[in-house]
């Protein structure tokens, strides 16, 4: 009778074991089905925490060498943003914008003069003698893309308005939202996770300041490098490589392609030129500026970030790779501060950690 019991025991919480992993595994489901059908809002949320995160370095910058509270440190913190922003539209603004309505204009006729000197190549117009209509075939696609792409100009500056408005709202009063957060966890371990959203925010803070760093060097120093070249609209093309820097890695080979489109509608030689400029800005960014000027920032392995990169354009297009990294960096320092740290009990540094 006793084995009959214990048989029936044994049953009794291999059933309730069995129901508690098929009810978390129905959970885990229900949730990635609404994480999938809400990316696009989840990455805003996230594109709107990167603001407040770097509004809030500006503000912890402000009260780290002035004796203001926070909302007088918040309000300087804007204004320096907003007279940066406005100085920096009156110096270059006006030619800028003039500089790009032409590029956006010449980039789909330098990729089709570029696809019919490829044509001309030894041995190039044999293999694709029996495609027909290869460069359309190619091409089209490629600029319909690109068409398509700044046909949604006023949903992306909507989306631009709508980040930097919920990142404003984040950084008024970031505490609320933190103790709301904690209050979905228990009690006991409110702490350790105030500690790890504390790290997570610095991370970011230190990987967005090495994106800047790298930003600035690499669009200055891409414009005045082609501007010395003779390559049309240098500051245009400076400002389109500054930006794709954000996204590490992938961003550097993708901004450089339309500088060397334009440059070989040019003359071949030009476009090796710039070639050989982008390659000289890199290397220096890479292995000088970033090592001497931003020490203890937050970078992560290249092989990596680019596998994260991938996995985010995947998921979510062009908005996932720009946004996977910052992910990737916020899921690194959770990982090792509650996996490595917490259960494993391996004491090591966590990313961005002081």
């Amino acid at each position: 009778m006793q084995e009959i019991e214990r048989n029936e025991s044994a049953l009794s919480r291999f059933t309730r074991r069995t129901l508690i992993v098929i009810g978390l595994a129905s959970l885990v489901a229900v949730l990635m089905f609404f994480a999938s059908q809400l990316i696009d809002v989840m990455l805003l949320v996230f594109a709107s925490i990167l603001v407040a995160v770097a509004i809030d370095g500006a503000v912890r910058l402000c009260q780290r060498y002035l004796p203001l509270s926070r909302p007088w440190a918040l309000m300087l913190a804007l204004l320096m943003i907003c007279l940066i922003m406005v100085g920096l539209g009156a110096l270059i603004g006006p030619r800028l914008g003039e500089q790009l309505p032409q590029l956006l204009a010449e980039l789909p006729q330098a990729f089709l003069q570029f696809l019919n000197n490829f044509r001309e190549l030894p041995g190039i117009e044999a293999a694709m003698a029996e495609v027909e209509e290869p460069a359309q075939l190619i091409g089209a696609p490629v600029i319909d893309y690109f068409t398509n792409f700044f046909s949604t100009t006023f949903g992306a500056i909507a989306s631009f308005f709508l980040i930097l408005l919920i990142g404003f709202y984040l950084v008024l009063s970031p505490a609320k939202y933190i103790g709301n957060v904690l209050l979905l966890c228990p009690p006991a371990k409110r702490d350790r996770l105030a500690q790890v959203l504390c790290m997570q925010g610095r991370a970011l803070r230190l990987w967005l300041l090495s994106r800047l760093v790298s930003m600035l060097f690499v669009g200055v120093f891409v414009a005045l490098g082609l501007a010395l070249l003779g390559v049309p609209m240098a500051g245009a093309l400076g400002l389109v490589a500054g930006l794709f820097t954000f996204i590490p890695y992938l961003g550097p080979v993708i901004g450089a392609i339309p500088t060397l489109l334009i440059a070989f509608l040019e003359s071949p030689q030009l476009a090796l030129y710039a070639l050989i400029l982008y390659f000289v800005v890199e290397t220096l960014e890479s292995n000088l500026v970033m090592p001497l000027a931003a020490k203890g920032l937050v970078r992560l392995p290249p092989a990596y970030t680019v596998i994260v990169q991938l996995a985010g354009a995947a998921i979510a297009g062009v908005a996932g790779v720009i946004l996977s990294t910052p992910i990737a960096v916020v899921a690194v320092v959770t990982l090792q501060a509650l996996y490595i740290n917490d259960v494993l009990g391996d004491d090591i540094e966590v990313l961005g950690g002081r």
